[in-house]
Formats: C-alpha cells, structure tokens, sequence
C-alpha cells in the first residue's frame, strides 16, 4: 500500500526541508523510503485514494481502521516515512492491517536543543485541523463502517492535543466526532495535565473512547524534555498518567519490557537517549499490544501480554 501523508514542509533543491511550507498531500509509492514533492496530488485525489484502500468487505461488527500518525521531533521528511512504513509493517506481523495517513510537521530539532520544535508544533497544529480533521470528517457517509484512531510520538502528543482543542473552537469540527483509540507513545506531554476537567486535556480525553498511554521511566529524552520544561512538569511518556486520570484512560508501564532489551546505541550518549525515546517501534511485543488495543476486541484488562502494576496502571511484560 501506498504511504498516505500530509506534510506542511518547506522545499529547497526539490526536496522537504525544515521548516513550515504549504501544505501537500502525498501518495507515496510502496518501497519507496523519501517523499518528494513530485508525489504530491490534488486532496481530492487524495481523498479518493484513501478510500479507495478502504475493503469492501467492511462492516459494523468488523468495520476497517484507518490510523493517523503523529510524529515527535527530530524528525525529517525520510524518517516520518520510515516511522510510518516500521508502524505498518509490525502491525501487519501482529495481523493487524489498517490503513495509515501520516501528519508531516517541519520538525528539524536535535535530541538537546528543541524548544525551537514546540513552537512549531503548536503552529501546525491548526494545519493538522484544516488539513486532515476536517477533510476527513467531510468525507465520510452515514454508513460509513470506518473506526478512525490517533497514534502520537513524543512531541506528536502535543501537536495532536492542541489540535483536538483547536477543533473544539471550530465551526465544523465541534460537532459531537469520536476517535475510536487515541495512543500516546513516550508522549512528551504534561502528565498532570490527565485528570478530569483540564482545559488543556479535556478535548483529548472528550473526544477519544479510550486513550491508551505507553510510557517508559527509563526515557532519557524525556528527562531532557522535562529539563527544558523547567523541570517541573514530569511528562506523561515517563512517568505515566496520575494516579485520578479518567476512566477511558489505560496507564501501559513499558518499563521492564525495555530493561529487557540490549540498548544498541553502545557508549554513544545521544544515541542511547534516542533509543530509550524510540525503541517502542522496534518492538514485537509493543506490535502486538498496539494491535489488540486499535482492534478493540477484548477488555484492556485481559490484553495478552498485560500484567497487573500499581494501581490503576498495567505493565508491559518483558
């Protein structure tokens, strides 16, 4: 299948570059690793050809998936499409098979030095609204036999939470739209913030069945978002949700899981930190987890490969 995403980057020498541009519906070809602006349609055409992945064979009691991913920072345009191609790819090994529409903003940060990166993020937040919301509720039909979910990485929590707030604020995306499943990877994101009746959640949480948090204390990039942050604010991705976050929110440690794991980045400091942040998507047994909590089938609490932790938080086993 074809790699489905919107991408408000800049161009320079006929490639994507870092910074804000206009926006662009790609298809990307199957095998091929790096958007260019010469696979850029019309968003009619891109629309059509979404649907068009659609099966016919879709119904209420087995209706198809369509997921939107979210990337975080320090991210160009190659590794977005290899972000979306390993997510395909190991949802497709757990029998899992929807389809993809990938949000490309102009993230250009390092692993050290992104607040540059926050504050795009909350500026193309309102194009991820007017270019990928919006569009996608107008095509859908009162028979439509498609659960639509959200899928964010790091900073991607933050773009995808000022988005559903912007949408909120809007004339035609306030109406009453749900997410099937809302995930949150290493979300870089306040994780106070998750409790009932938080202006700054309230739309995520409002506008999700459920909003699944996979989270990692072992994330070294987080501690640096914290830091950032004036390290006051722990983030979401690494300590987890509060302890009175709302009944659709499951709270998924991953942190004896990734313990488990050879870190491949050796004596390299950088290297390590980015794969404490990203292991997640080289992970079968996160795949396998990602696919029963997009499928939906069976209650949270008896997700194979689920274990009881603390409180109202389950552990990722290792």
């Amino acid at each position: 299948m074809p790699k489905f995403i919107i991408t408000v980057r800049s161009i320079s020498g006929g490639q994507f570059g870092g910074s804000l541009g206009a926006v662009r519906y790609l298809v990307v070809p199957d095998g091929v690793d790096t958007p260019l602006p010469a696979h850029a349609v019309s968003p009619r055409l891109w629309i059509a050809q979404v649907i068009g992945s659609f099966p016919r064979t879709a119904s209420a009691l087995a209706p198809h998936h369509l997921v939107g991913i979210i990337h975080g920072f320090n991210s160009d345009a190659e590794s977005v499409a290899k972000l979306h191609a390993s997510i395909a790819s190991g949802l497709a090994k757990a029998n899992f098979s929807p389809t993809f529409v990938s949000f490309d903003w102009p993230s250009a940060g390092q692993v050290y030095a992104y607040m540059g990166d926050v504050d795009v993020a909350k500026r193309t937040a309102i194009d991820f609204v007017n270019y990928a919301v919006k569009p996608l509720l107008n095509a859908q039909t009162p028979d439509c036999k498609v659960v639509v979910h959200a899928l964010c990485h790091s900073l991607g929590a933050f773009v995808l939470r000022e988005a559903l707030d912007h949408a909120d604020d809007g004339l035609h995306t306030d109406s009453d739209w749900m997410l099937g499943q809302l995930v949150m990877v290493a979300g870089d994101v306040d994780a106070a913030d998750f409790v009932a009746g938080n202006k700054d959640t309230e739309s995520m949480l409002g506008h999700a069945y459920r909003l699944t948090n996979y989270f990692n204390r072992y994330d070294e990039v987080l501690a640096i978002s914290r830091a950032k942050n004036g390290g006051v604010d722990e983030r979401a991705g690494r300590v987890g949700l509060p302890a009175n976050a709302p009944a659709n929110t499951v709270n998924l440690d991953c942190s004896h899981r990734f313990s488990e794991i050879p870190n491949p980045g050796g004596l390299d400091p950088i290297a390590r930190a980015e794969f404490s942040h990203s292991w997640y998507f080289q992970d079968e047994k996160f795949y396998a987890d990602l696919a029963e909590t997009l499928r939906c089938a069976v209650d949270r609490a008896v997700v194979a490969g689920r274990s009881k932790g603390d409180g109202a938080t389950m552990n990722l086993e290792a």
